[in-house]
C-alpha cells in the first residue's frame, strides 16, 4: 500500500468525516470498512445520518479488515493482504464483555454485544421478544427503538448511574447493574439489584474506547466517549487539522479529573481543543468556566502556550 496513502480504518461518521477533511487539504485517502454498509452506530441516528447523506460521495471499500500480525499492520480482503504503512483508527467504541462487567450466571445464547445486535437488527432480523438492554445513552435508546418497529414486545433499559438520555414513555429505564444471567439454552432472566426480569435478550451497550492499532492516529468513538454526533465531526475536523500541522511543537495540558481532551497530543498550531466529560456538568479551562450540559466542548485554545483543564466552575 503507497505510504503516501493515509488508511482510514472505519466508515462511520467520524472516518467519512474524516476523509472529506483530509481530501478537501490534497490528502491521499482510502477508507476501509469490516462490514458491508457504511455509517458505523450511526446508521440509526437522524442527525448523524443527515451528516452521512452529505458523504455519500466518498469511494469506501467495504469488508476490508485491518488486523496485526506480528508487528505489522495489515489489510486483508477476499482480494489478498496489504501493509497498512501510515492509518487512523475509527472503529468506533469497544463494548466491554458480561466478564468486565462483573455479571455472573450461565452463559445461553441471547446475550448481544450492541454491534452484533445492530447488524442483525438492520438486516431485518429479530433478536427476541422481551429484551433488555445494558447500558443508557443515546445508542441504547435508539437501538430499542428499532428493536420495537422489529416487533419485540418489551424493552427495558438499564442504568448503571443516572445519564441525561431522551427515552421514549414506552420503554422502562431501571437503575442499578445487572448481576446476573439466568437460562439454559437461551435467557430467562436477568437479576438487577434485587429484581429479577423476565427476558429472552441481553444487548450489551456498556462503552469503552480503545485503539487496537497503537500505531494510528485515533478518531471519534475510539478516541473519546462522545455521543453527539456534532461532537464526532468535530473530532475529525480536529484531527484533520492536526496532521496538516506544519510543526510538531506541542502545547502544554494539564488535566485533573476523569475529563478527556481531544486530540491527544496537542500541537500549537491548533487553535481549538474538544474536552469531553460523559456525566456533564461543568469544567475550568486556565480558571474560565465551560459548560458540558452535552457531555463535551470545543474550546478556543489559539495562542496559548499551555492549558490547565479541571472539574467545577
Amino acid at each position: 500500500m503507497d505510504s503516501g496513502v493515509i488508511t482510514i480504518a472505519g466508515a462511520g461518521l467520524s472516518g467519512l468525516m474524516l476523509a472529506r477533511e483530509l481530501l478537501d487539504r490534497g490528502f491521499q485517502v482510502r477508507v476501509l470498512e469490516l462490514r458491508r454498509r457504511v455509517g458505523g452506530i450511526s446508521v440509526i441516528d437522524e442527525d448523524a445520518r443527515r451528516i452521512l447523506d452529505k458523504l455519500s460521495d466518498i469511494p469506501v471499500e467495504l469488508e476490508k479488515a485491518i488486523v496485526r500480525v506480528g508487528g505489522r499492520t495489515l489489510a486483508v480482503s477476499r482480494s489478498g493482504v496489504e501493509e497498512v504503512v501510515r492509518g487512523i483508527t475509527a472503529t468506533g467504541f469497544r463494548v466491554l464483555s458480561p466478564a468486565e462487567l462483573g455479571i455472573l450466571g450461565d452463559r445461553p445464547s441471547g446475550v448481544f454485544p450492541f454491534h452484533v445486535a445492530l447488524d442483525l437488527t438492520m438486516e431485518g432480523l429479530s433478536i427476541g421478544r422481551r429484551i433488555a438492554i445494558y447500558g443508557y445513552n443515546r445508542y441504547s435508546v435508539l437501538l430499542a427503538g428499532k428493536l420495537l418497529e422489529a416487533g419485540a414486545r418489551e424493552i427495558y433499559i438499564i442504568a448503571p448511574e443516572k445519564t441525561p438520555a431522551k427515552t421514549p414513555d414506552h420503554i422502562e429505564v431501571l437503575e442499578g447493574r445487572v448481576r446476573r444471567v439466568r437460562g439454559v439454552a437461551r435467557v430467562e432472566s436477568v437479576l438487577v439489584g434485587d429484581r429479577i426480569l423476565e427476558v429472552d435478550t441481553l444487548v450489551i451497550a456498556m462503552f469503552k474506547t480503545w485503539n487496537p492499532f497503537p500505531n494510528f492516529d485515533v478518531v471519534g468513538h475510539a478516541a473519546v466517549e462522545v455521543y453527539e454526533p456534532q461532537a464526532l465531526v468535530e473530532t475529525s475536523k480536529l484531527l484533520a487539522e492536526s496532521i496538516a500541522c506544519e510543526s510538531n511543537e506541542r502545547i502544554e495540558v494539564v488535566v485533573e479529573g476523569d475529563i478527556r481532551v481531544y486530540p491527544r497530543v496537542v500541537r500549537r498550531c491548533l487553535k481549538r481543543i474538544l474536552i469531553a466529560r460523559p456525566r456533564g456538568g461543568r469544567v475550568k479551562v486556565n480558571g474560565v468556566s465551560v459548560d458540558l450540559s452535552m457531555g463535551y466542548a470545543v474550546v478556543d485554545i489559539g495562542g496559548l502556550s499551555s492549558v490547565r483543564i479541571s472539574v467545577g466552575g
